[in-house]
């Protein structure tokens, strides 16, 4: 749900910050470029924020542990807390490389069809969508290979 919120936020923020110029002058062009900066740089500070807190959840597990060995905590408790989370480590590389990658490519293609309009926006919503739908499918070819291999043992 903070996800969800979050990134509502982050794509709703550079609008409502134009509000106020455009009930001067309704009529007036809007500034794509300027609203795409504020939006980079608010998702800019969101990751920025969001590297910060990864990194202070884990000194404090770090902290946590220490404690729980010191204390004298059973074994079986230390080990599950000691015990590393299984984190999908190549399928989340994957999902950044396809969307950063599509990211890129709508950018190049936004460069080449100047000059910035709505199209733009466009253009990024369809190849962000695409990197989406590719990493959707990259998790259904993966979970068919892996039924695949459950059933040849």
């Amino acid at each position: 749900m903070k996800k969800i919120i979050s990134i509502v936020t982050v794509i709703t923020l550079p609008f409502a910050l134009h509000a106020q110029e455009h009930l001067r002058d309704p009529f007036r062009e809007v500034d794509i470029e300027r609203l795409l900066s504020n939006f980079f740089a608010i998702l800019a500070f969101f990751l920025m924020v969001g590297f910060i807190l990864s990194l202070i959840r884990l000194i404090q597990e770090f902290r946590l542990k220490n404690k729980m060995i010191e204390k004298g905590v059973s074994d079986k408790v230390v080990e599950q807390f000691l015990q590393p989370t299984q984190r999908d480590t190549k399928g989340t590389a994957i999902k950044w490389a396809l969307v950063l990658g599509c990211i890129g490519g709508g950018l190049t293609v936004i460069n080449y069809s100047l000059p910035i309009g709505i199209h733009s926006l466009a253009i990024m919503a369809f190849s962000i969508s695409a990197s989406f739908f590719g990493y959707f499918w990259y998790l259904r070819q993966s979970e068919k290979t892996a039924e695949q291999r459950g059933q040849e043992r």
